[in-house]
């Protein structure tokens, strides 16, 4: 049965800290990583809102340095007087304690917490004239910066260089009740800083290319937050304490562990999961590649490592160096590790004295602020040993044999030109030999013929002749020379040819990747682009590529696959884990699948077929591009949610326009018609005026239906033209009685050439096309001034004109004119502003367009032209 009641002695305890603050004054501290970020702006607000809310609040010390919108703030809030102090010849002034103890308010502000009073004063601390004032039952207002702190002094002096004189204890930052971190980015404190807001002139300069430096601030910042972050884990591990509430407590350690190819790795990536786990820090495991060559078993052990430590959650890393000890120490600094996590060193003392020591020596010797964690190995393992296993492989056995033929070669050539050359001569011909094997053969080889031809120059060609024995010292120290000689530039050769092939192979990965992103990116669609990746992974390393993407599994490149390898793709879309062939999970599988994350998402899953398992330099490669992949994956998937936003925004838009348009146009009528009806009713002799009232709001209702049905026809691509023969002298004339209460006085001249006064086309759509530019032009014209309509054929278009003689266009109108339910501003009242926006759709479904622009002749005014495909033949011709 579990136990869920509370602690009693932390309910006393609580009970005694409640009981102690109705007695005693609230602290409130506004935290900042600097000065300059805002501290006491926002003390200022809050207590201006506390006053507003009927506090009493009054200003003890406030120091606003110059700062206009600070000084404004303290308005309207009581200032109690400094008090005077004379300190050596000069007069100071306080904070006057007496007095704001005299007065006791609710509130009292008291800026810089850290600050240290005037010799004289009855406290060397501000912050103990702050403790006075809340045990005499006063809230406090106060502020700090985050150096300032006893227990962050020496991390922020090391940091910025700059010592800090003035502290206050950590105590202080307990007996707060509340903590208000003022936090802004380096890059607007530094803009701040610019712009003369925090220092001037030359104290600015300084501030900025010292403390002020952008690595400063954001290493403050990050102690500002860790400062808040850990007071609310303390709250909160306190009310769970004293309610005994279960729960994980937070920690911010980070592990680095080293993984290699030793078996004893295993060991120390389950050690570090769990001393992660205990103290919830976050690790890393990170394999160094100093370039060696690694056999089949050493690859197999290393791969089954890693995968080990990425299946527990670490972050899996591989650097680049030939000096393990700097290599692991720079990539622990990058990743700001606290601890690096390594193995006893299972090796002879003697060959560690011999590499200059043991990883783990240099590792303590170099670490510096970094701890280091040396786990011992399991109980029942052994010191390690190298595997010599290795060396009978059969590449190595081939380069060792090579490298007795070229022991062999330089031998004969010696014994023949010894009588010419001499037995010193023939030594350098040996370490000549040796220098060229050392183009094209490994360590071991390499090392093993400059033992050889050391012996065999001492047996051959030192006297006395086929012995080991060197009677002449000259002799014995120019072999000895010669045996270190051919040793070390053997090995420096290999090491040199070593790192050579190592730059190599990253300048073939960086090239890989360069043609894999570019080929990628320039890519015209989604598909292409994956069908791209696909080729560059084939050709690179053998295999047959698959791209599955979304939760379904599309295929989007390669070839498909049978319901047993689906199965498989969607467990690890599913777990967003490897699985398949060469892995832990289904093994017997076909194919290896990769999940395609996309941050903490899977865009999809990549299989491979074919070929032996990746080495780890080529997953690597591998893993990079499958990266690149879900990335595109998941930008396609972005720009869709986006436009699909903004097409359900404008939708909405529309919508709320359209009602409210719609609404608003219908109670006009509706209104005239409802009183006309009752005036009817009432005043049956006056039934021609009222019945016209009727027939007219009876028309405009007609048109907004009719309008919104046509711009609904527009909008679904229901318009199809009807093409026919027809008068364009009679459309227009149609147009103008549809629109004569519209029109009213102003005169409508039409113009048309003989060439287009028959036209094959939709007469209907044309003749409601000129029936809204007319309306618009009326709409937009003074009373009594004139309308032209004209048209012509320019090529095989007719160009259709009307203008008007009003205002003509604004800027705002030029580009929104044809817009849905968009009115111009010197538009009478009424209307949906869907006039224009059908003339387009119209002029659109019959391949034509519409403009609009200042009249052509110069006069005040606009112009709009149609402009239609038609077949047109004069009237008589059509009569005929």
């Amino acid at each position: 049965m579990n136990d869920t009641r509370p602690d009693p002695d932390a309910l006393l305890a609580a009970l005694n800290a409640e009981q102690e603050n109705l007695s005693r004054g609230q602290l409130k501290i506004f935290l900042g990583m600097c000065p300059g970020v805002g501290k006491t702006y926002a003390m200022l607000l809050d207590a201006q809102q506390r006053q507003e809310e009927g506090k009493e609040v009054v200003i003890g010390v406030i120091e606003t340095h110059g700062r206009i919108e600070t000084q404004a703030l303290t308005a309207g809030i009581a200032r109690i007087p400094k008090r005077k102090i004379e300190h050596r010849g000069v007069v100071l002034e306080e904070m006057d304690l007496d007095a704001i103890l005299a007065r006791k308010p609710d509130i009292v502000l008291v800026d810089e917490l850290a600050h240290s009073n005037v010799a004289g004063g009855r406290h060397p601390k501000r912050y103990q004239d702050v403790f006075e004032l809340l045990d005499a039952g006063i809230d406090v207002y106060t502020t700090l910066n985050v150096q300032h702190i006893e227990s962050h002094r020496d991390i922020v002096t090391q940091i910025t260089g700059a010592p800090m004189n003035e502290s206050v204890s950590d105590s202080v930052i307990d007996r707060a009740d509340e903590i208000e971190l003022i936090d802004v980015s380096p890059g607007q404190l530094r803009k701040r800083l610019e712009e003369g807001k925090i220092y001037l002139g030359d104290r600015a300069v300084t501030a900025s290319d010292n403390f002020f430096r952008e690595g400063n601030l954001k290493a403050l910042r990050e102690i500002a937050l860790r400062v808040t972050a850990e007071r609310a884990d303390r709250e909160l591990r306190e009310f769970m304490r004293s309610r005994r509430i279960p729960g994980p407590w937070k920690s911010r350690e980070r592990f680095l562990v080293a993984v290699g190819t030793s078996p004893f790795s295993e060991h120390l990536i389950r050690w570090t999961r769990r001393i992660a786990t205990l103290t919830h820090g976050a690790w890393t495991a990170v394999f160094i590649d100093t370039g060696s060559t690694l056999d089949e078993a050493a690859k197999a052990r290393l791969e089954k490592n890693l995968t080990l430590a990425r299946t527990l959650g670490a972050e899996v890393l591989t650097a680049a160096g030939e000096d393990v000890t700097e290599t692991l120490l720079r990539v622990a600094r990058e990743h700001n590790a606290s601890q690096i996590v390594v193995g006893k060193p299972l090796s002879h003392p003697f060959l560690d004295l011999l590499r200059g020591g043991s990883l783990v020596d240099k590792l303590i010797r170099r670490s510096g602020d970094i701890d280091v964690y040396v786990v011992r190995a399991e109980k029942q393992a052994k010191p390690w040993r190298p595997d010599f296993r290795s060396l009978g492989s059969p590449r190595l056995l081939q380069e060792f044999g090579l490298s007795c033929l070229l022991v062999l070669v330089t031998t004969v050539a010696g014994l023949v030109l010894r009588p010419a050359i001499g037995y010193m001569a023939v030594g350098l011909l040996y370490l000549l030999g040796v220098l060229l094997g050392s183009m094209v053969l490994s360590r071991w080889p390499l090392l093993l013929a400059g033992a050889l031809t050391a012996l065999a120059w001492n047996f051959l060609f030192i006297t006395p002749y086929y012995t080991f024995y060197i009677n002449n010292v000259h002799d014995l120290i120019l072999f000895c020379l010669y045996f270190v000689v051919a040793l070390v530039m053997g090995h420096l050769s290999a090491r040199l040819r070593q790192r050579e092939q190592a730059e190599r192979r990253r300048e073939e990965q960086a090239t890989a990747l360069y043609h894999f992103s570019r080929d990628i990116v320039t890519s015209r669609s989604l598909g292409e682009a994956i069908r791209e990746g696909v080729r560059h992974i084939n050709e690179l390393f053998g295999v047959t590529a698959t791209v599955l993407v979304g939760p379904e599994l599309a295929l989007a490149a390669g070839e498909s696959l049978n319901a047993r390898e689906m199965a498989v793709a969607s467990w690890t879309l599913e777990k967003k884990e490897q699985a398949g062939r060469f892995t832990n999970t289904l093994p017997q599988s076909e194919c290896t699948y990769l999940p395609l994350r996309a941050g903490d998402d899977v865009a999809g899953v990549l299989g491979l077929r074919g070929r032996s398992a990746l080495s780890l330099t080529e997953r690597q490669l591998l893993e990079t591009f499958a990266a690149q992949i879900a990335l595109l994956i998941e930008r396609e998937r972005l720009m869709k949610q986006a436009e699909a936003v903004r097409i359900e925004e404008n939708s909405r838009r529309l919508q709320k326009t359209l009602l409210d348009s719609v609404s608003h146009e219908f109670k006009t009528p509706l209104a005239v018609i409802s009183s006309a009806a009752e005036n009817l009713a009432a005043h049956p002799d006056q039934s021609r005026t009222f019945v016209e009232e009727i027939r007219i709001a009876a028309a405009r209702l007609h048109r907004i239906v009719a309008n919104l049905l046509d711009i609904t026809r527009i909008e679904t691509g229901a318009v199809k033209p009807r093409l026919a023969w027809c008068d364009l002298r009679e459309v227009a004339e149609d147009a103008i009685l549809r629109v004569r209460d519209v029109l009213q006085d102003r005169p409508v001249e039409i113009s048309l050439t003989e060439e287009v006064s028959a036209c094959r086309l939709d007469s209907g759509l044309l003749e409601e096309m000129l029936g809204n530019l007319l309306r618009n032009a009326a709409q937009h014209s003074p009373a009594h001034s004139s309308i032209g309509l004209s048209a012509r054929k320019e090529g095989g278009d007719l160009v259709v004109t009307v203008s008007d003689e009003g205002s003509g266009l604004s800027t705002d109108d030029e580009g929104r004119v044809f817009e849905k339910f968009h009115r111009g501003a010197g538009a009478t009242p009424g209307g949906l502003g869907l006039g224009l926006s059908i003339v387009r759709g119209f002029a659109e479904a019959q391949g034509g367009t519409v403009s609009v622009r200042p009249r052509a002749d110069g006069r005040p005014g606009a112009e709009f032209q149609i402009r239609l495909p038609v077949e047109s033949k004069s009237a008589e011709t059509i009569g005929a």
